[in-house]
């Protein structure tokens, strides 16, 4: 045990009640009775991305043991917080304050002996921000850390508060806080529900470089994105947390985005947990359902990320893998009444069979079918899945609906091996 700094921060603090004023720079904060192992050569940092529903979790362990949590989602995140071995919590951090960042945050501050706690220091005027703040106010002992631009040491790991737009410049999704999440080469880029206004404002600041893994701004929606944002962040690996919804997101405006800029994509509705492990050489992989769906580098010298092949996967992620998805959405007369008029194609474009057995296409929405144990993809061949119901012949699969399930509007269809993994995504 001889780490006996917790958390230091670039500024000071203030009570946790008092919700203004930028504190003055360069004080340290470091821990009260609490110490920590030092990290093995080996240590991780882990990056929990939560399955939330439509909201944003995301929990990070660094190697020496302290906890950040950066939203808290919309309703019951204690249990998965305690499933993942969350005993105390060092710093919280609301984005912005709307429901589905801060709904289950009362409950965390309630449950967990809690240090820090920052947000973008904007009110709301909703039950939910109320009943957070009197949650703030009976827990005196919470420090509160302005989020103004700041660089924290979470343990050997360094948090970097970007710069916001002014106070009352814009509506919250504009104002979230934006966090750089640093451990040596390895780099994650937190932006809670950033628009275009914010995320240009970032690029004009110089705040946004290289980042290993993005957590999707706005859910994947079709205004958390920007050409140059992207061109300057160049992710490896973009997560997008996110959930059943009236607003189709992820949009394929965004998918395709993430995609063209060499992205693998992972999603909480699909995936559901989604654990990143980065360590300090750039080395890091992509563990959905326990097991590991994806392996890359960003080491500093080089000039582009890495891709490591998993065992019994794809080594370039959701794309080149020789298989190719066609969906064919717009079924002739009513879509409904005609399910098997609309369809997906899935081709194999190399020369040996793919056994496919156990993999399962799902659509945005999440409806997927599962393939029968014996389900081949011939060399050069190709399958049909059509959405209604009939007689599997080996070539022919029917997802067993009543309704249409592929939007005529724009959908996304993904692959996944039998372990969880995204094979290939196809979006239109």
């Amino acid at each position: 045990m001889s780490l006996a700094a917790l958390l230091s921060v670039a500024a000071s603090a203030a009570p946790a009640r008092a919700h203004e004023g930028a504190p003055p720079a360069e004080t340290r904060v470091t821990a009260a009775g609490r110490s920590f192992p030092a990290s093995p050569a080996d240590s991780v940092l882990r990056i929990m991305f939560l399955d939330v529903g439509q909201g944003d979790a995301v929990l990070v362990q660094a190697p020496t043991g302290q906890v950040a949590l950066i939203d808290a989602g919309r309703g019951a995140v204690v249990p998965i917080l305690r499933q993942f071995g969350v005993g105390e919590i060092d710093l919280l951090v609301a984005t912005h304050p709307h429901a589905d960042h801060i709904g289950g945050m009362v409950r965390v501050i309630e449950t967990f002996p809690i240090r820090f706690y920052m947000d973008n220091g904007q009110p709301h005027t909703t039950q939910t921000y109320r009943r957070l703040l009197a949650a703030l106010d009976a827990r005196p002992g919470i420090t509160y850390l302005e989020a103004s631009p700041r660089t924290l040491a979470l343990g050997e790991v360094e948090i970097e508060v970007l710069p916001l737009l002014p106070r009352g410049s814009t509506e919250h999704n504009d104002r979230s806080v934006s966090l750089a999440v640093r451990y040596g080469h390895f780099t994650a880029f937190l932006s809670g529900d950033s628009e275009v206004r914010q995320l240009s404002h970032l690029v004009e600041q110089g705040a946004v470089h290289q980042t290993t893994v993005l957590k999707a701004p706005h859910h994947g929606s079709d205004n958390g994105f920007t050409s140059a944002f992207l061109d300057m962040a160049r992710p490896d690996v973009v997560v997008i947390s996110v959930g059943r919804n009236p607003y189709g997101h992820p949009r394929p405006a965004a998918v395709q985005a993430y995609d063209a800029s060499g992205a693998t994509i992972f999603r909480t509705d699909l995936h559901g947990h989604v654990l990143v492990r980065g360590r300090q050489s750039g080395d890091y992989e992509v563990a959905v359902g326990g097991n590991v769906a994806f392996r890359g580098s960003a080491r500093g010298d080089d000039p582009g990320p890495v891709r490591i092949p998993v065992p019994g996967s794809d080594p370039g992620g959701t794309r080149d893998v020789g298989i190719r998805i066609r969906v064919h959405a717009d079924a002739p007369g009513n879509d409904h009444r005609n399910p098997n008029g609309e369809y997906a194609v899935i081709e194999n474009l190399e020369s040996e069979d793919r056994a496919i057995g156990g993999w399962t296409l799902c659509d945005r929405a999440n409806h997927c079918f599962t393939f029968p144990p014996d389900a081949l993809l011939a060399a050069g061949g190709r399958l049909v899945v059509h959405t209604g119901s009939g007689q599997a012949d080996g070539t022919r699969y029917y997802m067993g609906r009543r309704q249409a399930v592929w939007n005529n509007g724009g959908d996304t269809a993904t692959l996944y091996d039998s372990g969880g993994a995204a094979v290939v995504m196809f979006s239109y």
